[in-house]
């Protein structure tokens, strides 16, 4: 079993068209890393230029990892990810 990653339609470019992906790790950043690899250069598309969580919003069974450990943030098998581009507005 793996973490669940549903991505929204107006992302689904970067996951090759699908709007569901899946991963491994015992952290959100080995998660990552693992997505990167199936997925080249979603890391620098999901992470600023820092390493950190700011490009985009990524929750984990709906709350926000931004509030958790982020990147260290535990994942477990069966867990869901949602990633969620920022909204522009003025």
């Amino acid at each position: 079993m793996a973490v669940t990653v549903r991505v929204p339609g107006s992302l689904k470019e970067w996951f090759r068209g699908s709007d569901e992906a899946s991963c491994q790790g015992g952290t959100l950043g080995e998660c990552i890393d693992q997505l990167d690899h199936e997925f080249p250069g979603i890391r620098d598309r999901l992470l600023n230029e820092e390493g950190e969580i700011g490009a985009i919003l990524i929750f984990l069974n709906g709350e926000n990892v931004t509030k958790l450990e982020g990147l260290a943030t535990s994942i477990s098998d069966g867990d869901e990810l949602g990633v969620i581009p920022f909204a522009a507005g003025g």
